[in-house]
């Protein structure tokens, strides 16, 4: 019987022991698995963005197609400016960026056509005119956020404004005369952009910029307001005002006008 006992507690003691092993020998495939997940993925510095929009804007100012005819007074507002617009080709407003980190290049291009009847003058006299105005803007250039800290960022730009305009002018009176001129160039500018997030989706986008400073055009600025809502993580829709204006005077070709109106658009991240 003592031998039997005995027999069993050794049994038993050597079970308790293969078991102790066992459970050793089965634990480190647990921290194995555990070690082999992958890290959290880090966010990529990179991101880019699309945004078209429309712009409904008006146009006002004077236009000076050259120097063989009177310079045209243009007004129309933003609420004529569908009778106005010249449809073929069709408007195009779009603007981007790719960013990484805190740099970013920044591109905004606009084309519109406009026809127009309005009235020329030179000297004391008036007459009747007509103008076909297609004008191409591109804004391009290079930003850094200067600041980025919750709600708020701020953000530096430098870059230049490429403005191509082809103008025929149509001047009524004792005798008839169409003239047509067509200048390009482009202007620095300087600016800053802010956003301020007001929470629940939504948000305040402030931008302006200032150029030309009498190198090409005497001044070339605008400003932009807009609010923002956050439809989802890659879609964001957004409304508000902008206004540019341009004064540019080279050999007779007279460019001193000022775009402004509402605009609505929506910015799609990726």
């Amino acid at each position: 019987m003592r031998v039997i006992v005995g027999a069993a507690a050794v049994a038993l003691m050597l079970a308790a022991l293969a078991s102790s092993e066992a459970r050793g020998q089965e634990a480190p495939p647990q921290d194995s698995q555990a070690q082999s997940q992958p890290p959290p993925a880090v966010p990529s510095p990179w991101s880019f963005r699309v945004s078209p929009y429309v712009w409904f804007a008006g146009l006002s100012g004077d236009v000076g197609v050259n120097a063989n005819l009177p310079v045209i007074d243009v007004d129309v507002d933003f609420s004529e400016i569908f009778h106005s617009i010249d449809w073929f080709p069709p408007p195009v407003m779009a603007a981007g960026e790719v960013r990484y980190g805190r740099f970013a290049f920044t591109t905004d291009l606009i084309f519109l056509g406009l026809d127009a009847d309005h009235e020329a003058s030179r000297g004391p006299a008036s007459v009747a005119a007509e103008l076909d105005l297609d004008t191409v803007v591109w804004t391009f250039g290079g930003s850094f956020r200067a600041i980025e800290q919750d709600p708020v960022t701020l953000d530096l730009l430098v870059g230049g404004r490429l403005w191509n305009v082809d103008a025929k002018g149509t001047v009524t009176g004792f005798v008839a005369r169409q003239r047509s001129g067509s200048q390009t160039w482009v202007d620095p500018i300087i600016g800053i952009s802010g956003r301020v997030e007001l929470g629940n989706g939504f948000a305040l986008q402030a931008e302006g910029d200032v150029g030309g400073f009498g190198l090409v055009s005497d001044i070339d600025w605008q400003l932009l307001g807009t609010i923002q809502y956050q439809v989802a993580d890659y879609l964001t829709l957004d409304a508000g005002y902008r206004y540019l204006a341009v004064d540019f005077d080279d050999g007779g070709f007279l460019f001193d006008v000022a775009l402004s109106g509402p605009i609505i658009g929506a910015s799609i991240r990726f």
